[in-house]
């Protein structure tokens, strides 16, 4: 598995996708540092601390973009074999099946915590530029946490979209879902629904967000529950598909 995990990264170095996702993880804290600017520039609401530009830039990163970003970059990682034509040549060595998908899980993760440490570093330096205030160490220390929590728990709501990767052998179908559900994290923004929707309530776990309609472990239910099921489902039919 670990020569398979090298082979991913070796892929990586000549892929325009990696560079392209990099860009994106810039976003979320280049809007939130532009509005910021734009509130300056009107003369109104130029005061904004650390916790609050942080608490914005994990707040569109988990409910918008990542969650674009990081639904095109599983389609990417898991269709890669299929659009290229390399995965009958993979599977001739002795791989199986289910180290193979389980090194694409693997590398995802990867993928995703590295995109986050560049999202929260960009938004360290850019609260430094815009001048915030009330710098304190514990509220550094709890962002980073909250920004890796998000990732991960943003991470296992992605299995849906590798099965349906899988299952379309196509990038496609899997923005138009992304994009979707985009649009109904929008719409639970303001709810008390969004503890029980997994992709809000991955948000909700991770900012710490009190709904006291709902537990919090409702919220963690969910997220396990999509995230099982996405995974199980795309291993069962990896496993079962006739590689021709």
């Amino acid at each position: 598995m670990v020569n398979l995990l090298y082979c991913e990264f070796l892929k990586l170095k000549r892929s325009q996708m990696f560079l392209i996702s990099i860009m994106g993880a810039f976003v979320a804290p280049l809007m939130v540092f532009g509005g910021w600017m734009k509130a300056k520039v009107k003369g109104h609401g130029d005061i904004v601390t650390y916790e609050y530009f942080f608490s914005d830039v994990n707040l569109y990163t988990i409910m918008v973009f990542g969650l674009i970003v990081y639904c095109v970059i599983a389609a990417y990682l898991f269709s890669r074999e299929h659009t290229e034509n390399t995965l009958k040549t993979i599977l001739t060595i002795p791989v199986s099946k289910t180290k193979f998908i389980f090194t694409k899980f693997i590398m995802l993760y990867i993928w995703i915590i590295g995109l986050t440490l560049i999202t929260w570093t960009s938004s360290l330096i850019l609260t430094l530029i815009g001048g915030a205030t009330d710098f304190r160490i514990d509220v550094i220390g709890s962002s980073s946490v909250a920004f890796l929590l998000g990732a991960t728990l943003l991470y296992l709501t992605l299995t849906p979209f590798v099965y349906a990767t899988l299952w379309f052998k196509n990038i496609v179908p899997v923005i138009i879902g992304a994009a979707s559900v985009t649009m109904i994290n929008i719409m639970l923004s303001n709810d008390e629904l969004m503890a029980l929707f997994p992709w809000t309530a991955t948000y909700v776990i991770a900012s710490h967000k009190s709904i006291p309609t709902y537990p919090v472990a409702l919220s963690y239910l969910s997220v396990l529950i999509i995230g099982g099921i996405g995974f199980v489902a795309s291993l069962l039919y990896f496993k079962g598909q006739d590689i021709i």
